[in-house]
């Protein structure tokens, strides 16, 4: 094993979980270090270290690199010519996460598809709303839906994803019809927490001219299905997905506000990830899927 080509320095960098600690062990530059791990990266066609301002980890090739290492290096062959095969054939093991009430109603299908398709495959799946740390947490990829702040990671938008200001007959009988998005700042909201534009909504009217109102909250929800309810319910209005209440209003248990307003910002499903050189086989059949699955079901949003 020489030193040269990056292989100690791939192991000083996953015991010290740093760049520049290990480049301070060893006697050499960060940038050195840096250079010599990308060198590697590329050669085996693998991204080794998933790097982010708050952290520096181990993907999976690198964790089981690290390991064939620490046993002396005598099955590191045998295990490149494994992951080299990992780049041809899905395998491994593939760990996401999705919001509960989208993930439950649309990616089920695909993902029970992607896990026939692909035995080799040990898929792992989340759903729940809380947000998590994609590299800190271990995550290969995230579905997540809105539109996006800049986090430095990668994000491939799937589909659209439609919403809707309702409310029920009876708030509406007790507030009165609301004529323009300007009447709702002073009665009850439902507001959902794990939104990133915080107590306000924002829209542009049928002329164009935008909008944007603060928010006066009667309840906090953090899923769709508490959200939903709340507004069937009556305790305020609310922005709520396409999918959760389309069937409410067709019924007549909500009434669809100002559909002649667009919502601001428009918002997206998307798949995120985060290094976008040498993209696991396993990742990228499982985003090549499911964006093909949510196009063809993006008229039920």
């Amino acid at each position: 094993m020489l030193f040269s080509n990056g292989y100690e320095m791939v192991r000083e960098v996953a015991n010290h979980g740093s760049f520049s600690k290990a480049a301070s062990a060893l006697g050499v530059s960060g940038a050195a270090v840096s250079k010599q791990v990308k060198f590697l990266e590329q050669r085996l066609g693998l991204v080794l270290f998933h790097r982010t301002t708050r952290i520096v980890s181990l993907t999976e090739a690198g964790r089981q690199l690290v390991d064939a290492l620490n046993r002396g290096g005598d099955e590191i062959s045998g295990l490149l010519d494994q992951l080299s095969e990992g780049q041809e054939k899905p395998s491994g093991k593939l760990k996401i996460n999705a919001p509960m009430a989208f993930g439950e109603r649309f990616l089920v299908g695909p993902i029970a598809e992607y896990a026939r398709l692909y035995p080799e495959v040990i898929v792992d799946v989340e759903f729940n709303d809380k947000r998590v740390h994609l590299v800190e947490e271990g995550f290969d990829l995230i579905i997540r839906i809105g539109a996006l702040e800049d986090s430095g990671l990668i994000a491939k938008r799937l589909c659209g994803f439609p919403a809707k200001i309702c409310a029920s007959p009876d708030f509406i009988g007790r507030f009165g019809m609301p004529a323009r998005p300007l009447d709702l700042r002073y009665i009850p909201a439902v507001h959902y927490t794990n939104t990133a534009s915080g107590l306000s909504l924002r829209f542009k009217s049928p002329g164009g001219k935008e909008e944007a109102i603060h928010l006066t909250p009667a309840i906090y929800a953090n899923s769709i299905a508490m959200l939903t309810e709340s507004v069937l319910t009556g305790i305020g209005y609310a922005r709520v997905p396409s999918f959760s209440v389309n069937e409410h209003i067709k019924e007549g248990r909500l009434i669809h506000l100002f559909p002649n307003y667009k919502l601001l910002p428009e918002r997206g499903v998307y798949a995120i990830y985060p290094d976008n050189r040498f993209l696991p086989l396993k990742v990228r059949k499982f985003i090549d899927l499911l964006s093909e699955r949510l196009g063809e079901m993006d008229e039920d949003f």
